[in-house]
């Protein structure tokens, strides 16, 4: 039976068939020809893989994200970040990482961020002298820091497939995330300094605290979604709700930029990206189930624990399989493809779940910004109209410092999983 499951699987995935029909598909096909299993159980086990009530957080974290994009809240953000690390050399390269930063906890999706900051960013680098390909380079990469940085859909994703408590996650994604960003700035300073990028500015405070001031409300909204799940006010998808509200009374009241007229158009898009989330994780659920039915992690375990059962020789592996599925899959069908199968494996080695979980997000963040299925690259380099070749060369460094910060919180755990587990008990 899996023989035919993942055949079906990638025979669909060669003829480009969307990656949630070929998870539904292959997991069909090989129920109805190669199992025991009623084919009634693909409908029951679909109902009941999305009746998950954190499952909620999902559309409205996305509707909450697209609610305070609209309008000039990219731009207001931008603000404060020109006014904080515009004065660097590379100026412009410092913003566009932490304007990313900054949106990060707003949309938590890194396709976002590319569209929302990449529109307004990568031409006025262009115009200032940047290079084209490491414009397009730098956009990419630091959005990758949106699905690192609370709130974070592939973090949610993961915490519905490993059963981990989703606050954590939050809290155990921010320190990556930060570190990511500065290593991205200082790779940004040292290629801007060779090549003489960036028009001299001076530091301005007063202007910083107006540009802060311009752009508080939206900066509010993480520390009100992380702040409200860290202290048990509330739950994830509660959390969620109350960011939505957020959005929606910032968006009317206080900036004005969000119209009636807007909002069938956002409630369309969040809840199409929702669908696609939903059917991948109803046919993951089915893909799981004949992957539990073959024994396929129980026979990983023997594998794996015949080379090494030392747990960050064995976190290495699973960062190598993680970076190669991130360069064919989408992020969140690749954490619901290949969590199941290496979760039990970590599981009986003593691997932190919560560990794992950091560890999955940021390696495969990295697929983001390759080809042949780097959605962030794609996208910037279409905003920049630079080549994907140009632009992947570029943005060489910025993947290898995400290779490196991986190994980093593999070495030393406590950099990722330190404040949630001493936070949230």
């Amino acid at each position: 039976m899996s023989l035919i499951l993942f055949a079906t699987f990638f025979i669909l995935l060669l003829m480009e068939v969307p990656i949630a029909f070929c998870l539904f598909i292959a997991a069909t096909v090989a129920l109805l020809f190669g199992g025991s299993v009623p084919i009634t159980v693909v409908i029951q086990r679909a109902v009941t893989s999305a009746d998950t009530f954190i499952l909620l957080s999902i559309p409205f974290f996305m509707l909450a994200g697209n609610l305070m994009s609209t309008g000039g809240i990219s731009k207001k953000i931008m603000n404060v970040a020109t006014s904080m690390v515009g004065f660097i050399r590379g100026g412009l390269a410092h913003v566009n990482i932490v304007t990313s930063m900054l949106f990060a906890g707003i949309t938590g999706a890194a396709v976002a961020d590319t569209s929302a900051i990449g529109s307004m960013i990568i031409p006025a680098m262009k115009e200032e002298g940047y290079g084209k390909a490491f414009t397009v380079a730098v956009t990419a990469s630091s959005s990758v820091i949106g699905v690192i940085i609370p709130p974070s859909i592939p973090f949610v994703i993961y915490g519905v497939v490993a059963e981990v408590s989703i606050g954590k996650l939050f809290l155990g994604g921010l320190i990556p995330g930060i570190l990511i960003g500065l290593s991205q700035m200082v790779i940004s300073y040292v290629i801007s300094k060779n090549r003489n990028y960036g028009r001299k500015r001076s530091f301005n405070l007063s202007r910083l605290v107006v540009d802060f001031r311009d752009g508080i409300w939206a900066l509010f909204m993480p520390i009100i979604i992380l702040g409200g799940i860290v202290l048990g006010i509330v739950t994830p998808t509660e959390a969620s709700v109350l960011a939505t509200l957020y959005a929606l009374f910032v968006g009317f009241f206080i900036h004005r930029d969000l119209k009636m007229k807007d909002l069938p158009k956002i409630f369309l898009e969040s809840a199409q990206t929702t669908a696609v989330v939903m059917f991948m994780i109803v046919g993951a659920s089915l893909y799981g189930l004949i992957i539990t039915q073959e024994q396929i992690p129980l026979k990983l375990v023997k594998i794996i624990t015949s080379i090494s059962s030392d747990p960050k020789t064995v976190l290495f592996m699973f960062a190598l399989v993680y970076f190669g599925a991130g360069l064919f899959l989408d992020l969140g069908a690749a954490i619901i493809l290949i969590v199941p199968i290496l979760y039990p494996t970590a599981k009986l080695i003593g691997i932190d779940p919560l560990l794992l979980g950091i560890i999955t997000v940021v390696c495969l963040a990295a697929g983001l910004v390759t080809p042949p299925v780097g959605a962030c690259l794609f996208i910037a380099c279409e905003i920049g109209g630079c080549s994907i070749i140009e632009a992947t060369k570029e943005a060489i460094p910025f993947i290898i410092a995400i290779f490196v910060l991986a190994g980093l919180i593999i070495l030393i755990p406590d950099i990722a999983i330190a404040i949630p587990n001493a936070i949230i008990k």
